[in-house]
């Protein structure tokens, strides 16, 4: 597969650009960001561009792939719904339908959260953005929606909260492989959800929507 990997400068994105460039399934990665995202690899090539709304110059390299991995998220605080909705439902929408305008048969996972399903403001938003997705030809489509996630080596969190989070949790982490066995539906790794986001796109997943047992069992 050729890939398009969104977010890989933020922990999920990461995770999944490390597990892609691993796989004997992918090719060559494209990771779009503003950032670059610090890994260097032969199967690895970086478009940057500093407004993620404004594309048309380079549609001409956006052609030719299979598959697009979407990790691009922000935290709903402080943000208003129409803040909030800019980033995680406009973008996201503006580049699946064009993405799938310029390759036909292509496919999309995108990365939402646990609890999405919910009633609070971001949970509306990323039900649109589910169900949009959902009614778009995309030849496999699947949202994944993970609990806690343990990210891999040298893998870190743009979410303040979330990071400090994870320093404050590091020394048990060497216990993940039994929480995961033990919790499933709460505790996840970067490595698990990056292998089941890949498997989504190659059309392995028997339902759109995964919580994070689902990931964890698809994943695995």
């Amino acid at each position: 597969m050729r890939i398009i990997v969104f977010g890989a400068t933020g922990m999920v994105g990461a995770g999944v650009l490390r597990e892609a460039l691993d796989s004997s399934e992918v090719g060559s990665v494209l990771s779009i960001g503003r950032h670059p995202c610090g890994v260097e690899h032969p199967k690895l090539r970086e478009l940057l561009l500093s407004d993620l709304f404004d594309f048309a110059a380079v549609e001409s390299q956006l052609v030719g792939y299979d598959a697009c991995i979407w990790a691009i998220g922000i935290s709903s605080m402080g943000l208003d719904e129409a803040a909030y909705a800019r980033v995680t439902e406009e973008l996201t929408l503006v580049w699946a339908r064009a993405l799938l305008r310029l390759n036909p048969e292509f496919s999309f996972c995108y990365c939402s959260g646990v609890g999405a399903d919910g009633r609070a403001m971001w949970a509306r938003v990323r039900q649109r953005v589910e169900g949009a997705l959902k009614a778009m030809p995309f030849r496999h489509a699947g949202v994944v929606r993970p609990g806690f996630i343990r990210p891999g080596p040298g893998i870190r969190s743009r979410t303040r909260f979330y990071q400090a989070g994870l320093v404050l949790l590091k020394p048990l982490f060497p216990l993940f492989p039994f929480f995961v066995r033990t919790f499933p539906f709460l505790f996840t790794t970067s490595e698990i959800l990056g292998r089941a986001m890949l498997r989504i796109i190659e059309g392995q997943a028997d339902r759109y929507i995964l919580e994070s047992a689902d990931i964890n069992r698809l994943g695995a």
